[in-house]
This record gives structure tokens, sequence and C-alpha cells, in this order.
């Protein structure tokens, strides 16, 4: 029997298209040679000279089953040069700001117990969480918004992570200009003028020793008190309370308005550093992951090391053994009985890896589809709980050194957000010997802390709207294809749009507006309801039994099998039941707690402020109801759509890695071959 060229391409053409999938899956692939199967009817009566050879114009990709991961698998829309440029960005996503900002006035509050509820919390609802995200966004090789069009009516969540990053990136970068000022200005040119009161911006109030200082008390006139111990009247002393860092961050910095009513002006110092910022993201993120994985580079480790440095000087002052033991045991003893420790713990958890808002999806969707992601997981887990425990040592040393100089109990020197950063830093590093250099290793390494968290947030706002695009025509890979043009202008837009946004954060009443947004942009009224639809999501609506599958189909070529199955099936128990019972418990107790006033120090914001805070999270959320709603009503009207069941189009994003059956077992539908150039000589086909 003679094979024509024509039947050749005809067969070709057919398990391109999938309509023989059964007969090309039990083709034998061997070194660019395809043979028919022996359960073929018609193999017999193919002869050695007639049987077809297939030279293809590039040899079938296996799936890697190295630790690394390393090549191009999805031409179109890329991946990462190397599996440690993801678990690096990763990493420095997880270790932000939140871990200085945050942590220590935690553990300061509730003592011991609060470190090993923390570090449980890691592992029964921080890991599971990651896991889910990552594994989301590996399966679908897609940001957000499109990751979640598997369960319909949670389609919304997506988009409402979106959002939520958008108002996010706005304010987070604020931060960086900050932080940009204290380290190129603060700490070569002001160190020495942040230490003094002589300075113009300085007032009667200002104290550069210590709050028992009594050089600089003076007497108010017409006050007077009655002294006990000797029976008689006293004039009436006041002694000054500011400390001469807080005026310089007050009064020369932020010079900051009497509320948020008067805005004032916008600060050009600021402006300029805001900018700067914004030009460092879009530099980082020109050519999307590509770029922004070797940035990783430095951004992740270097911050790691200098942590380290940090922490053998604080550990090495006076004070500083005092300072770590109050705040892992302070008095009153907060025992494991407290309802406002467990949930701490997991706000904590949940704001410091970072759960909850899209990024884990973002990065993991440029993996391999077979990288091991469990790996990845338990990687940035490790590192989180490593970065926080050297921030509160060395955060702890500092602040024991400083009562010490001071004679001040601890408790009146705790505190957290920017004041622990800009105020009490600054008095500490000030009486240090080589204080220029403590200072500018400190704020390079708050800087790269805040710089890795902000280019990640704003690559999944940009990979989200790319994704939205139509896919093919992108191009083959390289710096030139279609997709890489939009990425760089969605970039440049973003960073345009987000900075010109951002001026008003540092006028003269930005930080009150700062505060509004860090108090409602990722609260707990935002985020635990996203986390809540994410974990009900996959295992109610998508079904986890349908979820186990795909990761095992994903997992299978990684390394140790079976003790990653192991984790999945740990982490699928997790997410059906335990999970949402946490995060439900949290949110109710934040919803009784929530106090129906908001201070920024002793500023009191108006009602209107408030209900403006609320409006935020009403336009983070409400993606959610509105996409909801959109999918139901094309359920109704169209044939085939569901609103449980994900629709036929989605899942992974290259055919080869959907799951076929054959024989009753699940596995990959074999790589099909490009169509060869045929030709036919002497009866005999011959591709070229």
């Amino acid at each position: 029997m003679e094979t024509t060229a024509i039947e050749m391409e005809e067969h070709h053409d057919q398990a391109e298209n999938g309509k023989d999938l059964g007969q090309a899956s039990d083709a034998a692939v061997h070194n660019g040679k395809m043979e028919p199967a022996e359960e073929n009817p018609d193999s017999s009566d193919i002869t050695e000279s007639t049987r077809p050879i297939f030279i293809m114009d590039e040899p079938i990709e296996e799936p890697s089953a190295t630790c690394c991961g390393c090549g191009e698998e999805n031409k179109e829309r890329g991946n990462w040069t190397c599996q440690c440029e993801m678990i690096l960005t990763s990493i420095g996503w997880a270790a932000g700001l939140g871990q200085l900002w945050r942590f220590p006035m935690l553990c300061f509050r509730h003592g011991g117990g609060f470190l090993a509820v923390w570090l449980g919390m890691h592992f029964t609802l921080g890991f599971p969480l990651v896991l889910l995200e990552m594994t989301l966004g590996q399966f679908t090789s897609q940001g957000p918004p499109r990751a979640w069009r598997g369960v319909p009516l949670l389609h919304g969540v997506g988009f409402a992570v979106v959002v939520m990053m958008s108002i996010l990136a706005i304010y987070q970068n604020t931060s960086m200009a900050y932080i940009l000022h204290y380290l190129f200005v603060g700490s070569l040119r002001d160190l020495p003028n942040i230490m003094r009161c002589d300075n113009s911006w300085n007032t009667v109030e200002c104290n550069d020793y210590g709050l028992t200082n009594t050089t600089r008390c003076r007497e108010v006139a017409g006050f007077m008190w009655y002294d006990d111990s000797t029976g008689y009247w006293q004039n009436y002393t006041q002694c000054p309370t500011k400390s001469a860092p807080e005026e310089y961050w007050r009064n020369y910095l932020l010079q900051i308005s009497d509320g948020l009513e008067n805005m004032g002006a916008v600060q050009p110092g600021l402006a300029g550093f805001l900018f700067l910022s914004w030009l460092m993201v879009f530099l980082v993120l020109a050519f999307g992951i590509k770029s922004a994985g070797k940035v990783a580079y430095l951004t992740t480790t270097i911050p790691f090391v200098l942590l380290v440095f940090l922490l053998f000087r604080a550990m090495s002052l006076d004070g500083a053994v005092d300072g770590l033991i109050y705040h892992v045991t302070p008095y009153p003893y907060a025992g494991f009985d407290r309802t406002d420790l467990w949930v701490d713990a997991m706000m904590q958890v949940i704001y410091s890896l970072g759960v909850g808002c899209g990024c884990y999806t973002t990065l993991s969707s440029y993996n391999r589809f077979h990288n091991n992601t469990v790996r990845d997981a338990v990687l940035v887990v490790f590192a989180n709980i490593l970065v926080g425990m050297l921030c509160l040592c060395m955060s702890a040393g500092f602040l024991g050194f400083l009562g010490k100089q001071l004679n001040e109990p601890i408790e009146n020197l705790v505190s957290s957000g920017p004041h622990l950063v800009f105020v009490v830093f600054p008095r500490v590093l000030g009486m240090l010997p080589a204080s220029y250099l403590w200072s500018i290793l400190f704020y390079l390494t708050l800087l790269l802390l805040a710089f890795s968290c902000q280019f990640v947030i704003v690559e999944t706002i940009v990979t989200s709207l790319l994704d939205l695009f139509p896919s093919g025509n992108n191009g083959t890979g390289g710096l030139c294809n279609r997709r890489m043009l939009l990425h760089l202008l969605l970039t440049f837009t973003s960073c345009i749009l987000f900075f010109l946004l951002g001026l008003p954060l540092v006028a003269q009443g930005g930080m009150y507006m700062y505060n509004l947004l860090d108090n409602f942009v990722a609260s707990g009224f935002v985020i635990l309801p996203i986390l809540l639809l994410k974990s009900i999501g996959i295992s109610w609506f998508y079904a986890i039994n349908r979820w186990g599958r795909d990761l095992s189909h994903m997992l299978q070529y990684s390394c140790c099998y079976c003790c990653n199955k192991l984790v999945t099936v740990v982490c699928q128990v997790c997410w059906c039941l335990p999970i949402p019972l946490m995060l439900v418990g949290s949110l109710l107790w934040t919803s009784l707690l929530w106090p129906n006033e908001v201070y920024f120090e002793n500023y009191k914001y108006s009602e209107g402020h408030v209900i403006m805070g609320w409006l935020i999270v009403g336009v983070e959320l409400a993606p959610i109801p509105i996409v909801a709603i959109i999918n139901c009503c094309l359920a109704c009207c169209v044939k085939g759509r569901t609103i449980i069941r994900p629709p036929a189009d989605w899942g992974p994003y290259l055919q080869q890695h959907h799951r076929g059956k054959r024989r009753g077992k699940v596995l990959s539908q074999p790589h099909i071959p490009p169509k060869p150039t045929i030709m036919v000589v002497d009866s005999t086909v011959t591709s070229l």
C-alpha cells in the first residue's frame, strides 16, 4: 500500500486539530521519528520503504524535571529566564516594609505567645494560601482576571484584586519617596541637623535629649500646682515633649497642615523623589519579567545581607538584650486565651506574605507548566519568617539601646509605621559612631524592601490588563514582539498616571490622606472577603477533587512527587473548611472592634472623610457582584454557559498541557510536531 503526500498531510492535519487524538496519543515518538502504534489497523500495510519519516523544525520539548526549570516554554507569553528569579521576586514581595513597620509592635503588645501563634499561622494559613495563588497562576498562565474565569460566579475576584492593587500602588510609592529623601538628604546632609533643636524648623517644644530632660523646661504663666510634700503651691513648669527627629519629620519634610481639609501645596522635594521612584519602577518593568527577574537578584538578596549587618550592630549595643526581652515578654503577659492575639497574628501573616493581592498568581503565571510550585511556596514562607525575625531582633536591639541612653521606659519609644522608621530610628542612628554609614545602610535596606514590593504591584496590574487583549499574533519571543510592546506602553501609561494621582499625597496635608488610605485600602474588610471567596471558590465551586487532579497533572514531573502530593492533599483539606472558618471569624472580630472614629495622632477625621474611606472599600469590592450578575445573565441567555462550571476554553495556556484520556488514564496530550514539507520520490514519502 503506497502512501501519498496528500494523505500524509491530511493525517497530520487531523492530529493537529485533535480529531484523531486517540491515535496520535498512541504514537511512538523516537528522536524525531513518529511511527504509528501497533493497534493501528493500517500499520501492517505500511512497509519500511513507505513508512513516513517526520523531520521536525525543532525538537519535542519534554517536561522539565529539573529544580531550576530554566528555558522558554511559552514563546508567546514568555517565561522566567530561570526559576530562581521567580522565587527571589516572590520573596521580595513577601519581605516588604510590613515586617518592620508592624511586626515589632505586635510582638511588644502580645509577648512571646504572639510569636508562637505567628509561626503556626504561617503553616496553617499562610502556606496554603500562597500555594493556592501560585498553583492557580501556573496552571492557567494568566493574571488574576483571566485565571478566575474558571469560576464564572467569582470571576469578579480577579478584577477586584486589580482595583485594590491600583489604589495601593498610588499611596505605597509615597513611602519610597520618603525613604529616598532620608537616604540621599537625611543621611548625607541633614543627619547632624536632625538631632538638634536649633534649626529654623524647630519650635520651643523641641527636646534634643529625651523626654525626661529638664534643662529646657519652662514655667507656664497662670498655672500652679499644690505640693503635698512641702505644703506649698509651686509654679507649673512644662518640659518639651517633641524630639528633634520628630520636628524634622513633621515641620521640615512634611510641613504638615492642620488637617485633611487644608491640603496645602505640593512639596517640590518630595514630588521629585516620587517621580524618581516611579521612574525606577518603569525602568525595571520596561521589558517585563525578563528585566524584573534580573533586578530581583539585587533587591532581594542585598536586604538580607544588610539586615544581618544591622542586626549584629544592634545586638552589640548596650541595652539591646533588654530591648529584645521586653519585646518578647512584656508586662502584663498576653496569653493564648486572648482572641485579639490570634486575630492579630492571622492578619500579620496575611499582610506580610501579601496573599490575596494576586501577586503570586501573576508571578507564577510565567512559570513553566510542570514547575515544582510546592517548593517555591515553601521557600517563600520560610524566607518570610526569617525576615520577620531579623526585623524583630534588629528593632528590639536598637530600641533597647535608645531607652538606655535616654533613661526612658521602652514602652514610651515603641511605635509602628512611618513614626518608627522616620522618627525613632533617626534618633538611634544619630547616636551611633559612624552614624552616616549606619543611616545609609538602614535606609538602603528599606528602599530595596519597598522597591521589591512596588514593581511587583505594578507588574500585577500590567499583566492583568495585558491578558485581556486577544491572544495570538504576539510574536515568538524577543524584545520586539507585540506583547512586549504592549507591556512597555501599559507600564509607561500606568507609571505616569499613578505619579499624577499620587501628587496630593506629597502635599502638606498628604499624610492625612496617606493614613486614611492605609486604614481602608487593604484593610481586613477588603482582603479577608477576597481570601474567603478565593478559598471557597476553588474548593467548593470549582470542586476540590477536580482541582486536586489538576494539581497532580501539573506536578507529575516534579521532584519528590509523593511528598508534593501529600502536601497538596493537606492544603486541599485546609482550603475546604479550616481556612474559611478562620477568615470568617477574623472578619467578624474585625467588624465588632472596628472603631466608629478614625484618628491620625491627635487629628480626628470627619464623618465625610470616613465615608470616603468606606466608598473606597466599596469600589474595590464592587467588581465581584457586578461581574457575577453579568455572568448570570449570560448563563441565562447564552446556551451552554454556566455560572459554576469553568468555560470550555479555560485551563492551561498551551494546548499540549491539557489533560486528555486514554484507556481510562489521565495524561497530557502529545506534542504535535510542526507540519513538515513532504515530497514524493519513487513512491517513497520523504520530508525535507
